[in-house]
C-alpha cells in the first residue's frame, strides 16, 4: 500500500511537470504586466512503464459481445453426494494402504490391501459347504447308477418271463402225453383184467401193463411238481419285477430329494459367497471364477469409479475394525455451486434458466474460463434470513473448480440477440457524479485519455460503452482507482477537450 501510494504521488509530480513544462519556466504574456501563461489543460496522462509497474495498471482489449441481464451472486462449489465414494472395511484386520491422499483415482485402481483372520474363519465355512454339496453330488451319483442299473435289468424280465412261459407251455404239452398214455395202459390193464378173468389172459403182459401205467402215473406226478416249480418261478419272477420297480420309484423320490437338497446347499453357498464378495468388496463372479475365494490370502480395495482421494482414514500395517472408512474419494466432473439469492429477486427467477459461473475478480483467476450450467432450486428456503438456495448444475464443471472454491454465479434472465461495444465493470469509476474510463492513447502507449463515455446496461461483469472507444482499443482495468485519486486529466472549469487532448473552455459554440 505505502509502495502505491508513493507512485501516486510521483504520478502527480510527474503530472505537474508535464503542465510546467518541466524546468522551463512560465511564459510570459506579451505587452508586461508580469502575467504568465497557464499550463495548456489536457485529458491526457502519463503513465511511464515505471508507474504501470508499480501501481499494478493492467488493461484489457473493447470487445462486441452479449451484454445480458444477470443476476449476481456469491457461492461456493461443493461435492453431491452423488460424487463422493468412501470405502469401508467390511471385515476386522490388517491394512495396507496402496494410494496417497489427493492421488488421483480410476475405476479399477487398488485402494488398500486387508488380511484379516475372519476371512480365514469364512473360507473355512464355504469349504465345509462346498464339501457337504460335494457329498451330496457324490450320493446323488451312485443312487443314479442303482437306478441305472435296476432299469437295465428290468429290461431282462420280459426274456426271463418268455423263458418260464415255454417251460411251462413244454411241461403242459408233456403232462398231456403222459395223460395220453395213462389212459391207454389203463384200457390196456382193464383188457387184460377182463381176460384173465376168463382164463385167456397171460399174467407176465398184465403184469407189464401194470408196470406201464405206475410208471406213467408217476412220470405225470413228477411233471405236475415240475409244473407247480415253474409257476413258482414266475410268481416270484414277477414279485422280484414288482420289487424292483418299487425300488426305482424309491430310487427316483431319493434323486429328486438329493437334487432340491444339493440345489438347497448350492443356494446356501452361494449367498455365503455373495456375502463373501460383499465384505471384500468383489463381486461374486470374481470371487467364484477359478475358485479363488480358496486361494485368496489377502484382498485389495478398489475404486468403483473415478476420482480424487479426499481422506485417507488409516495408515498401513494399522488394525483396524470391520465397518471402519479407509478412504473416501470425490469425483470433481460432478461438482455443482451453490449460491444464496434474496427473496425479493424470486420474481425473476425460475428452473431451467441458463447460468454462468465466473471466478472472483482479481488475483490469477480472473480470467478464467467462465462455466455454463442450468440453474435448479432446492426444495426449502431460509425464512430467517430472507434467502434461498440456488444449484447451478453443469455438464463439465470448469477445471479450477474446488469444492469450497468461492466464485460469483450470474443467472441470465434477459439476454439481447445483437452483441454490443463492453468492456468489463471494473474498468468504470464513480469520480464525483461522472463515470469515467481511462483508455490507452493509440498514439502513445505511456499514456491513458480520461473519458466519460455514455454507458449501457450492465450484465454481470461487462457493460455497454456507447461512444468513445473502437474494438480493440484498450482500456485500464486494474489501476482505475489510483488514476482518478491523481485528480489529472480532469478539467477544472466548464469546457470540452478536443481529439488531439487540447481542453477548450465553454461549448463548441464559442469556437465558431
Amino acid at each position: 500500500m505505502t509502495k502505491q501510494l508513493w507512485s501516486i504521488a510521483a504520478l502527480l509530480l510527474l503530472f505537474t511537470a508535464s503542465c510546467t513544462g518541466g524546468e522551463t519556466p512560465p511564459v510570459e504574456k506579451s505587452g508586461g504586466g508580469g502575467e504568465t501563461e497557464a499550463p495548456a489543460v489536457t485529458n491526457r496522462i502519463d503513465i511511464p512503464p515505471a508507474v504501470v509497474d508499480n501501481l499494478g495498471i493492467t488493461f484489457v482489449k473493447v470487445e462486441r459481445r452479449l451484454v445480458q441481464k444477470t443476476l449476481r451472486v456469491p457461492g461456493q462449489f461443493e461435492s453431491p453426494n452423488e460424487s463422493r465414494r468412501e470405502y469401508f472395511t467390511m471385515l476386522p484386520g490388517r491394512i495396507e494402504v496402496l494410494v496417497n491422499q489427493y492421488q488421483t483415482v480410476e475405476p479399477g485402481t487398488p485402494l488398500f490391501r486387508l488380511e484379516s483372520p475372519e476371512w480365514r474363519r469364512i473360507q473355512e465355512t464355504l469349504a465345509n459347504a462346498d464339501a457337504e454339496i460335494a457329498r451330496t453330488a457324490s450320493d446323488r451319483t451312485v443312487m443314479q447308477a442303482e437306478r441305472t442299473a435296476m432299469i437295465e435289468g428290468l429290461k431282462l424280465y420280459p426274456a426271463r418271463f418268455d423263458a418260464l412261459d415255454k417251460l411251462e407251455q413244454a411241461s403242459a404239452e408233456h403232462v398231456k402225453r403222459l395223460e395220453d398214455s395213462r389212459d391207454h395202459w389203463q384200457a390196456r390193464v382193464t383188457e387184460l383184467e377182463d381176460l384173465m378173468k376168463q382164463g385167456v389172459g397171460k399174467a407176465t403182459e398184465l403184469a407189464d401193463a401194470r408196470g406201464e401205467l405206475k410208471s406213467t402215473l408217476s412220470a405225470i406226478a413228477e411233471e405236475r411238481e415240475t409244473q407247480a416249480g415253474i409257476e413258482e418261478q414266475i410268481a416270484n419272477l414277477d414279485a422280484e419285477k414288482r420289487e424292483r420297480q418299487l425300488s426305482v420309484a424309491v430310487l427316483d423320490a431319493r434323486l429328486e430329494s438329493a437334487g432340491a437338497l444339493i440345489s438347497m446347499k448350492r443356494a446356501a453357498f452361494n449367498q455365503a459367497l455373495s456375502s463373501s464378495a460383499g465384505a471384500i468388496g468383489m463381486s461374486t463372479s470374481e470371487l467364484a471364477g477359478g475358485d479363488t475365494w480358496r486361494t485368496l490370502d489377502s484382498f485389495t480395495i478398489k475404486a468403483n469409479s473415478p476420482g480424487v482421494v479426499k481422506h485417507v482414514h488409516a495408515t498401513s500395517g494399522a488394525w483396524v475394525e470391520a465397518n471402519t472408512e479407509i478412504i473416501g474419494t470425490v469425483d470433481l466432473t460432478k461438482l455443482r455451486f451453490r449460491a444464496k439469492a434474496l427473496q425479493a429477486d424470486l420474481g425473476l427467477l425460475k428452473p431451467g434458466l441458463p447460468a454462468r459461473v465466473v471466478p472472483p475478480e482479481g488475483g490469477s483467476l480472473q480470467f478464467s474460463a467462465a462455466a455454463t450450467g442450468t440453474l435448479e432450486f432446492p426444495v426449502e428456503a431460509d425464512a430467517a434470513e430472507r434467502v434461498l438456495d440456488l444449484l447451478v448444475v453443469f455438464e463439465t464443471p470448469p477445471g479450477w473448480a474446488r469444492p469450497g472454491v468461492t466464485a460469483e454465479a450470474e443467472i441470465i434472465y434477459e439476454s439481447k440477440d445483437e452483441p454490443q461495444l463492453a468492456i468489463p465493470v471494473r474498468c468504470v469509476v464513480q469520480d464525483g457524479l461522472e463515470k469515467v474510463v481511462f483508455v490507452r492513447d493509440p498514439d502513445d502507449p505511456n499514456k491513458v485519455i480520461r473519458k466519460t463515455p455514455p454507458l449501457g446496461g450492465e450484465g454481470g461483469r461487462w457493460i455497454e460503452i456507447f461512444t468513445g472507444v473502437m474494438v480493440g482499443r484498450e482500456v485500464v482495468l486494474d489501476g482505475v482507482y489510483e488514476l482518478k485519486l491523481t485528480g489529472a486529466g480532469k478539467a477544472a472549469v466548464d469546457g470540452h477537450f478536443h481529439a488531439d487532448g487540447t481542453f477548450h473552455a465553454g461549448s463548441h459554440s464559442d469556437e465558431e
